[in-house]
C-alpha cells in the first residue's frame, strides 16, 4: 500500500465533507487536517529539530552520540524530498 499527502485549497466558505468512506481516485481517504497549516507546522518542526541538532553538537555532544544520532536520522529523514 502507498499513502499520499495531497494539499487542496477550496475558495472561502467552500467546506467539503469527508469520512472514512470517502474514495479520491480509487484510494481511501484515512486522514484530513482541518486547520489546514500542516505543512507549515510541518516546516516549523523541522527547523527546530535542525537547531535542536546545531546547538548539540556545539554544546560538545559527539557525532556519536546516541541523541544526536537519533535527532540526525529524524532531520535526514524529515527532510526527505519524495
Amino acid at each position: 500500500m502507498t499513502e499520499h499527502t495531497i494539499v487542496v485549497r477550496f475558495p472561502e466558505g467552500v467546506n467539503p465533507a469527508y469520512n472514512a468512506a470517502t474514495e479520491f481516485q480509487g484510494g481511501q481517504v484515512v486522514a484530513v487536517d482541518f486547520s489546514g497549516n500542516r505543512l507549515r507546522i510541518e516546516q516549523e518542526l523541522t527547523e527546530a529539530l535542525d537547531q535542536a541538532v546545531t546547538s548539540m553538537l556545539d554544546s560538545g555532544y559527539s557525532h556519536d552520540s546516541v541523541v544526536v544520532r537519533a535527532a540526525m536520522e529524524a532531520l535526514e529523514k524529515a527532510t526527505e524530498v519524495s
